[in-house]
């Protein structure tokens, strides 16, 4: 749809640069004269419009001063729809990992009450420890239907911003490699110029207010009036006559009324501009202010992971060295697979803050 209008402008700088054609205009008349004479009164003129006041290069400019604006709208486009496809994409990844993360819990929820049921069965641990790891093993039992259709959902939610039908990604193999990749951003200064000075959106309207100001311009313009000259010839009855005339339109209004029209739509164009800027400026406050702050929320996430490795470790080495049961090791492990989810999660909002952040900002930090 971009791309089309931008066609469209493009092609009206074409009709913007024509000067007007002419207007020929024939009137016959038939009388009566008598006595021979011919009763034909026949009448051709001319209507060539001369443009003063450079309107045609005012109207050129305007044309193309939307040319600009639509072009750049296709690259804010393009912006707008990649940035879709990442996000859908992101968190499709996100769900197939948290999916396998689930299974391995289902797994080891199963070991874990399968061990603690023959224990129970012995008389060597109470029920109640059962029903504790019964009830812990039917909530991730939901989070993995949970996550299933989830899965399938964002799925369907790529195939959408990609713009295929869902049924072909069930048999494609797609992949957020990048996941845990989080790269350096620039400085905020360099953020705050790229936000404020080079978004495709605030160029185009910069190219809006241009058009604004070129269509003022050129209703300034029509202050001067134009000139047209009426070249005629007439066949009066028998005699050739010819006739060359000069009009021009009196300008008694001084085209007030579209100059404050023109005026008008100009302030409305730097006014959009301005508030363009503004809410880019807190888009791009935000966006950084989020992304930092899920950065350190991933720092604590993957401290505790090692945590949770190490003691992990330190079960399955004591139960080597028999000082330690597999139950032990299996609720380490249960320990391990939460905090795996919570990385993910993690991770996974902060490569989304990531994203808003690129977007605040119109540039891909995996380039700098």
């Amino acid at each position: 749809m971009a791309k089309a209008k931008a066609a469209t402008a493009r092609a009206a700088i074409a009709t913007a640069d024509t000067a007007p054609n002419p207007t020929l205009s024939f009137a016959p008349e038939l009388g009566n004269p008598g006595g021979g004479v011919n009763p034909w009164v026949l009448g051709f003129s001319l209507d060539y419009q001369i443009e003063t006041a450079n309107k045609r290069g005012q109207r050129t400019a305007q044309a193309q001063a939307q040319t600009n604006a639509a072009a750049l709208s296709i690259a804010d486009t393009a912006w707008t729809v990649s940035s879709g496809v990442r996000a859908a994409l992101l968190e499709l990844e996100s769900a197939t990992r948290r999916l396998e993360v689930l299974e391995a819990q289902r797994e080891n929820d199963d070991a874990i009450v399968s061990m603690v049921a023959a224990r129970v069965q012995a008389g060597e641990a109470p029920r109640t420890d059962l029903g504790v790891y019964q009830t812990q093993q039917g909530r991730d039992l939901l989070d993995l239907a949970d996550g299933r259709s989830k899965l399938d959902a964002n799925r369907a939610k790529l195939a959408d911003a990609v713009g295929v039908p869902a049924i072909s990604l069930r048999v494609t193999a797609v992949s957020f490699g990048a996941l845990d990749k989080l790269p350096g951003i620039p400085s905020q200064r360099s953020l705050r110029s790229a936000a404020l000075l080079r978004r495709s959106d605030v160029l185009g309207a910069l190219q809006d207010f241009a058009a604004a100001d070129a269509a003022l311009r050129l209703e300034i313009a029509k202050q001067t009036p134009d000139l047209h000259l009426n070249p005629g010839y007439t066949f009066d009855q028998g005699q050739s006559k010819w006739a060359l005339g000069l009009g021009l339109t009196l300008p008694i209004d001084r085209n007030a009324g579209p100059i404050r029209e023109a005026i008008a739509k100009r302030d409305e164009a730097a006014a959009v501009f301005e508030r363009l800027q503004i809410g880019i400026r807190g888009e791009l406050d935000q966006a950084l202010s989020a992304y930092q702050a899920d950065r350190r929320r991933l720092g604590e996430v993957e401290a505790l992971l090692k945590s949770q490795s190490q003691q992990l470790a330190d079960a399955e080495r004591l139960s080597k060295a028999g000082e330690g049961g597999r139950l032990a090791v299996n609720t380490a492990k249960s320990l391990v697979l939460q905090a795996r989810l919570a990385r993910i999660d993690a991770l996974t909002q902060a490569q989304l803050s990531l994203g808003r952040l690129q977007d605040s900002t119109r540039i891909s930090f995996d380039e700098h």
